[in-house]
């Protein structure tokens, strides 16, 4: 499926904060599954959640991971059922070069020195690339070097993260034009728990500035 018009909350632990989120409109849900974080879910869980938000919405369903085997994530996403992997560490494309035909691949790509080298090295495996700070995995809340990711998102379907909240969507997607967005730690009240205002205001503020973008 396309990443076009995809707008993604991440870091979901709740289903509380899963039904939030599609009722916000969210077309994307992030899970992690990387022990350091603080948003980090345990293998039973994270499938509980995936389940949980596959049984009442069509939204992608999205595992994120650092330094991912793939023997291993790709029995975890059939166990859950997700849609998509989201890779954002070391992991080396000739490792998945073999026929995924279950969850399809998005990377994370680290928006510095090397950027576009990496975009290319992946280009032939993933449906899309996240568009993120240099300084962490993820949830750094930092924004990235716009002039960079735009120049990235020109190239392949790039979803833009990195600092993103309702007060500066908007702008931020004017100035990169990206295919989609993704937040997490902007919209939150504290790690791991989502502000259901911040995930709204969002989702929407995200939505306008993604049809206008799309509008000719």
């Amino acid at each position: 499926m396309s990443a076009s018009g995809i707008i993604k909350v991440c870091g979901l632990c709740r289903e509380e904060d899963v039904d939030q989120a599609l009722a916000a409109g969210a077309s994307a849900l992030g899970f992690v599954h990387h022990p350091p974080s603080a948003r980090h879910l345990e293998v039973e869980r994270l499938v509980d959640l995936v389940q949980h938000a596959r049984e009442h919405s069509s939204a992608h369903t999205v595992l994120v991971l650092v330094d991912a085997v793939p023997e291993r994530v790709l029995a975890l996403a059939e166990r859950s059922g997700a849609s998509h992997l989201q890779l954002c560490g070391s992991e080396d494309p000739r490792d998945w070069s073999a026929d995924l035909s279950g969850p399809s691949l998005w990377r994370r790509i680290a928006v510095g020195p090397g950027a576009l080298e990496e975009l290319e090295r992946w280009t032939d495996l993933c449906e899309a690339f996240v568009l993120d700070h240099p300084g962490a995995p993820g949830g750094t809340g930092v924004e990235v070097d716009g002039v960079l990711a735009r120049d990235l998102a020109s190239r392949a379907p790039c979803i833009l993260a990195g600092g993103l909240d309702g007060a500066n969507v908007a702008a931020r997607i004017q100035a990169v034009e990206p295919m989609g967005v993704d937040a997490s730690s902007r919209l939150e009240r504290e790690p791991g728990i989502k502000d259901p205002a911040a995930v709204s205001a969002f989702t929407e503020a995200a939505r306008q500035a993604l049809t206008t973008e799309g509008t000719p």
